[in-house]
């Protein structure tokens, strides 16, 4: 086992660590494909949840957040990342066969019941992915050198992003054929899914446990906690998360809006979630560029405001015709514009970050800016039904316009973020156009 830091490790060893990441991407893809989104809400619909129970279905996991923090105390204290992230991982996967079960298991009882049973579940899922992603994220800050990091992340999502769509669609088309078997094909196609959750985590073990960076003599959790509000860069970048975040009041209704409400089928929903998708992969490597060039700060201030207004199209999306006429031209532009959202964030948080301490930073930030959202789908699942008794007629819909405030004021807050080395934003969309156009150039050597 290496005791080195990135930076002096043999670059075979760097290169390899890099290459399982890739692999990785593709099979936690097809896991996550496989066992949320649409097949998740579906799954809920069929035990019969209604819309409080979906964006309960969000809330609760959300608010155990607060296991990053957890994770990152047992960091600093030594424990392995490596230990942490494969047991994390492991136990993450597993909780799906108790999914699997709830329908035979109470089978007797009401649909609350197991409503009740699957968020409990799915509480259970979140923990050990908290646990997992928070040694993951601070393993990767000294595994991967800061000069791949832009490129790395960008290679990750788009691998990610073309397998995920593409199990995705031929799941949904698997679903809508097996529609006699019921509540029971889902048991198969998160089983599927299992399978590549777990040889995910195992893959995490050739690479190298890296030493933590020390904290000076007398650091401890606490001193370090307490640093992290006075990073005057990630408390900014903290606030754009909140309100990026709030954003989530919509977040599960989309799928029940399509499934339940215009009778959509698997397979169209898949398909019009994938022409963002798969725009926002191939324009990943794009806005890696675009980073490298102009800066981490005008990237996301500029596709934060893109973003904005487009929930509002929803407006006139009554039908399932209507949606697939509408929503994937204009899913090109939602697309192209969140790969570079998460491009920026994911370099800029590391940019705004110490190695030392680096652990506990992303907790803090991950526990603000999810606790401060974890209301959201819920008061989203009451909201028609408050406006109904105060004689408003509103459908889910509603949630999908809030959201648009929700991402201007995260565009606002974008701006005041510092980057020192960053290029004014009017000058990324000036050029914009011109970069568009212009071929990639060719690959050094």
């Amino acid at each position: 086992m290496s005791e080195t830091s990135a930076l002096t490790m043999p670059p075979p060893e760097i290169e390899r660590a890099i290459r399982l990441s890739y692999g990785q991407a593709m099979l936690s893809s097809i896991y996550v494909a496989s066992t949320g989104g649409m097949f998740l809400i579906g799954y809920a619909l069929k035990l019969g949840a209604n819309n409080v129970q979906i964006g309960l279905m969000s809330t609760v996991p959300m608010l155990f957040v607060v296991m990053q923090l957890f994770a990152s105390a047992l960091v600093e204290r030594g424990v392995s990342r490596r230990s942490m992230t494969i047991a994390g991982a492991l136990a993450n996967v597993s909780c799906w066969a108790f999914v699997i079960l709830i329908p035979s298991a109470a089978g007797w009882a009401a649909p609350a019941v197991k409503v009740g049973a699957l968020i409990a579940i799915i509480t259970l899922v979140t923990v050990f992915a908290h646990i997992s992603g928070n040694a993951r994220g601070s393993w990767l800050g000294d595994l991967i050198p800061a000069g791949l990091r832009v490129t790395f992340f960008g290679r990750l999502n788009m691998y990610a992003g073309i397998v995920g769509t593409v199990f995705a669609l031929v799941e949904g088309a698997f679903l809508d054929r097996v529609r006699h078997m019921g509540i029971g094909a889902f048991g198969w196609l998160f089983g599927f899914g299992i399978m590549f959750g777990m040889l995910n985590a195992l893959l995490f073990v050739p690479q190298p446990d890296l030493p933590l960076a020390r904290p000076p003599a007398g650091s401890r959790f606490v001193r370090l906690a307490r640093e992290t509000f006075t990073n005057v860069q990630l408390m900014l970048l903290m606030a754009w998360g909140l309100l990026w975040s709030l954003q989530s009041i919509a977040g599960p209704f989309y799928a029940t809006y399509m499934l339940r409400d215009l009778k959509m089928p698997f397979l169209g929903v898949g398909a019009v979630n994938a022409v963002a998708t798969l725009t926002m992969l191939a324009a990943s490597p794009f806005w890696g560029r675009m980073v490298d060039r102009y800066g981490s700060r005008p990237v996301l201030i500029a596709c934060t405001a893109t973003l904005a207004p487009i929930p509002l199209i929803w407006l006139g999306m009554t039908s399932a015709r209507a949606v697939y006429a509408a929503i994937p031209p204009l899913n090109l532009l939602a697309g192209f514009a969140v790969a570079g959202v998460s491009v920026a964030v994911n370099t800029l948080i590391y940019k705004v970050t110490p190695s030392v301490g680096r652990s506990v930073q992303f907790a803090v930030y991950s526990s603000v800016v999810m606790l401060g959202a974890a209301p959201m789908p819920a008061l989203g699942g009451h909201l028609p039904g408050l406006l109904h008794h105060l004689g408003i007629h509103a459908d889910l819909r509603v949630t999908f316009y809030l959201a648009v405030a929700f991402i201007a004021a995260a565009a606002w807050v974008a701006r005041r973020i510092s980057e020192p080395d960053s290029l004014p934003t009017r000058e990324l969309i000036r050029n914009l156009p011109h970069h568009l156009r212009a071929p990639r150039p060719p690959r050094a050597g």
